[in-house]
């Protein structure tokens, strides 16, 4: 189940047995304006999350990542099996080669202007079209190898070696830093917070801290049927110590 889903499900279990957010009440103190919220149940999610295929029908050859690991932008997760497309390529090449040896056998010719304008046309454009070709092929087999989208982490693993694939779904990556934080404010509440102001977020068990998040969107649509808006808010995680999934609280 997606994060998405989670987040969903728990806001509403969340807002069932505790108080949703009363008015934003702006407090003086030293001439500083303070927002507080009655006690607002919540769930931190990934900053981002994906789930990856293949732009190719194939069968997977190998599966370089295990739920759980961390990978880096770009690096290599999945490939599928390549021998035909390896093959194809190197057919390809071997018609690069062959062209431009043509074109390098008929040079002192064109240079002597022994040959016609369309024979010389003809030896161009062969090679072209070998080079995209060739292109081609490279393309291919790129398409054959998945990598990761962005930094994160590995959640889930839905496929497995040796399996065929045609839009299956094979890893989900999740982003941990930063992490992301949903919250349902009433009606009252809107038009007292904005974009860029900067809210505590109290991260339950098993972290028991809290966190300083920025505004990071305002809901512009009000649901009409319960009165409620949604925030979402943003706090960096670079060091990944704390995880997505947790609930959390806006005290």
């Amino acid at each position: 189940m997606r994060f998405a889903n989670l987040c969903h499900g728990a806001l509403l279990v969340a807002l069932s047995v505790s108080v949703i957010a009363g008015p934003v009440q702006a407090q003086q103190d030293g001439g500083a304006e303070e927002k507080t919220f009655d006690e607002i149940s919540c769930l931190v999610e990934p900053g981002r999350e994906a789930t990856l295929s293949s732009h190719t029908p194939g069968v997977i050859d190998e599966i370089l990542v295990e739920p759980g690991e961390r990978v880096e932008a770009g690096d290599r997760l999945f490939a599928l099996k390549r021998d035909v497309e390896r093959a194809n390529l190197e057919l390809e090449r071997a018609r690069v080669d062959y062209a431009s040896r043509q074109l390098q056998r008929n040079q002192r010719l064109i240079e002597r202007g022994m040959l016609s304008d369309s024979e010389r046309d003809e030896i161009d454009t062969e090679l072209r079209l070998a080079r995209l070709q060739a292109n081609l092929g490279e393309a291919r087999l790129d398409d054959m190898v998945a990598e990761a989208p962005f930094s994160g982490m590995v959640a889930r693993q839905q496929a497995e070696e040796g399996e065929y694939i045609d839009a299956t779904p094979v890893l989900d990556i999740v982003q941990l830093d930063p992490l992301r934080v949903e919250a349902i404010l009433r009606l009252e509440a809107y038009g007292h917070i904005a974009v860029g102001d900067e809210l505590e977020v109290a991260l339950l068990e098993p972290v028991n801290e809290t966190v300083v998040a920025e505004v990071d969107n305002v809901d512009g649509v009000i649901d009409p049927t319960s009165g409620t808006f949604a925030v979402e808010l943003v706090f960096a995680n670079p060091r990944g110590e704390w995880p997505a999934g947790i609930n959390c609280r806006l005290p």
